[in-house]
């Protein structure tokens, strides 16, 4: 049984996913283990999204100056929209909300936090980019497509502030 409602999660024994503007827009379950990656992918993404959260949350209260601050609220900002879509992504596709826990990402000092989220920023994007491939659902694609364009933006904001730095 489909049901056609904006955003809804299907139901049916050989499909996961979601109807979309009244057209069928899902993952085949039986797909060779695709949708599993794929379910995998956007749980990873979820707890990599509310990683940085919580960690740039905590760097920007040691940025020395009006740029820093800016640049990395920008990040915060973006992985919050992120971790917002990946969320309802998630949800729609399996009908179950994610259950994980957040990571604690430490440093010592502002240049070593600025060093690791830069180092965080292009692993996210070569993950997200690597799971965008996994794919041909437009819904899937569409959003770890924004998160990866993203992800290597913040990476170059990142990097810049480093070399600020000196």
């Amino acid at each position: 049984m489909f049901f056609y409602h904006p955003y809804r999660y299907v139901n049916h024994p050989n499909f996961y996913g979601v109807i979309q503007n009244d057209q069928n827009v899902y993952l085949e379950r039986n797909n060779g283990g695709k949708c599993q990656q794929i379910f995998n992918a956007i749980l990873d993404a979820i707890k990599g999204e509310a990683a940085a959260i919580d960690f740039y949350t905590r760097l920007v209260q040691f940025a020395p100056n009006k740029k820093h601050r800016e640049d990395i609220l920008h990040a915060l900002e973006d992985e919050k929209i992120h971790l917002k879509e990946f969320t309802k992504l998630y949800t729609d596709l399996t009908g179950k909300k994610p259950i994980y826990q957040v990571k604690k990402n430490t440093f010592q000092s502002y240049e070593e936090g600025l060093r690791k989220a830069y180092e965080d920023e292009l692993e996210a994007y070569e993950d997200y980019r690597d799971s965008y491939l996994l794919t041909q659902n437009p819904p899937v694609r569409d959003v770890f497509l924004r998160a990866f364009t993203d992800e290597i933006e913040h990476a170059t904001r990142f990097g810049f502030l480093i070399l600020g730095l000196y």
